[in-house]
């Protein structure tokens, strides 16, 4: 039972750590993120769709490559 859990304990190890990363850049970033809410949130109409597409695309960049920048 115990090399049963073992054998799968290394994949996550990978993915926990990766999400543990995600959250202290998150929060080394808060203003950042804080900022650009409060640019999409001036927005109106098509501008707001835009700026709110990129500022969700970039934010999935950045969080996806960080262990490049590492």
């Amino acid at each position: 039972m115990l090399k049963k859990i073992t054998k799968y304990v290394p994949k996550n190890i990978g993915i926990l750590k990766w999400i543990l990363d995600v959250v202290k850049e998150s929060i080394a970033q808060i203003f950042t993120l804080l900022g650009f809410f409060i640019a999409w949130f001036t927005l109106t109409g098509t501008a707001q769709d835009i700026v709110g597409v990129a500022i969700v695309i970039s934010t999935i960049v950045w969080l996806v490559t960080i262990r490049l920048r590492d």
